[in-house]
């Protein structure tokens, strides 16, 4: 059983278990970046130094990289000669240690597959060292000091942030993008089978100014209040989901029965005003006909509401989570208004 060469402060291992680990990847990988120092340039995009389960790896790879960055081979004269210099060489077990990877390694040709493996392991681990800091934070919550949606809160931000901190690197050159590019705009301009690259707001000078709103990108309405931001949102939205896509609304500011109310005004134009739903005894026997059409419209739009005035950026992204779930991809997503959902998570943060 390995017992002092891992580093275990940052891990919460379990009774009788080792963390998940993957040491033979661990020394083939290093093998192959002594063997081949051109192999480093490949692991660099996927490994960090944490990311490796044995100390002596850790250090090993972190000595690698310095030397990459110096512009330097990575290989077994000069890594000895650095960790030596450094005063390292003893710690990670001598010149043996560098030798015996060496001798182990016949290639580094499959160094990608195997620093994958690795960065998995340390993923998991990381995993299992959050999921005991939630299990702690919800054991020693005491009440009236942390509620259950605060340690519910705490779990979704360190779970959003493993998440961040595992994607893959993103980096293209345009070699690769420019091929893509193309492509999408040859397919948005083939007549009747055009792809949308946007989706309409609905007002008709807006979208021949700015093209609509594009796929992945943020629009943001702006102005000052008491203008009708809220009202062009609403619109926006509605337009999207009467044309069968998923959309979300995220109403800080109103419950989510005027939201309804506003909406089936909407639907209901010109026949039932606004602001007879806001009033009492205020609808006569010629608007309860369009209302009930516009309710059975309304219950039919792919349109999920929350009305949550205490929103974070954390618990937006959960409850997207959950719609996509439930109903695929999700095309248009409303923040009313964002600033609101900011000052809730920064509180949280402090």
């Amino acid at each position: 059983m390995l017992q002092a060469d891992f580093d275990s402060d940052n891990l919460v291992t379990m009774p009788e278990h080792l963390p998940p680990q993957a040491i033979e990847a661990e020394e083939a990988v290093l093998g192959g970046i002594l063997f081949d120092p051109q192999a480093i340039t490949r692991v660099l995009r996927i490994l960090q130094p944490d990311d490796f389960y044995v100390t002596a790896h850790k250090n090993i790879y972190q000595a690698s990289v310095q030397l990459h960055q110096l512009q330097q081979p990575t290989d077994l004269l000069f890594l000895t000669n650095w960790l030596e210099s450094h005063g390292m060489l003893h710690v990670i077990g001598g010149r043996n240690k560098l030798v015996t990877l060496v001798d182990r390694c016949v290639s580094a040709i499959n160094v990608d597959a195997l620093a994958q493996l690795i960065k998995e392991k340390a993923k998991l681990r990381k995993l299992i060292t959050i999921a005991n800091q939630i299990a702690q934070s919800a054991y020693s919550a005491k009440f009236g000091e942390m509620a259950a949606s605060d340690v519910i809160e705490i779990a979704q931000q360190k779970l959003t942030a493993l998440r961040q901190s595992t994607q893959e690197n993103q980096i293209k050159s345009m070699a690769l993008i420019v091929p893509e590019v193309y492509a999408e705009i040859e397919a948005s301009n083939s007549g009747e089978d055009a792809i949308e690259v946007s989706l309409p707001t609905g007002f008709y000078d807006l979208d021949n100014t700015i093209g609509g709103m594009q796929f992945g990108a943020l629009t943001v309405i702006g102005g000052r209040g008491g203008i009708g931001k809220s009202t062009i949102a609403l619109d926006i939205a509605l337009r999207v989901a009467k044309s069968g896509l998923t959309t979300v609304y995220f109403a800080l500011e109103m419950t989510s029965s005027q939201m309804v109310k506003k909406t089936l005004s909407r639907l209901a134009a010109p026949d039932v005003p606004a602001e007879l739903l806001f009033k009492s005894n205020a609808l006569k026997e010629s608007h309860w006909n369009p209302l009930a059409q516009a309710c059975a419209e309304a219950i039919g739009l792919p349109f999920w509401l929350n009305d949550n005035p205490v929103m974070t950026t954390s618990q937006i992204r959960g409850d997207l989570q959950d719609v996509e779930a439930r109903c695929g991809q999700i095309s248009l997503v409303v923040v009313d208004y964002v600033r609101m959902a900011l000052r809730k998570a920064e509180t949280l943060a402090v």
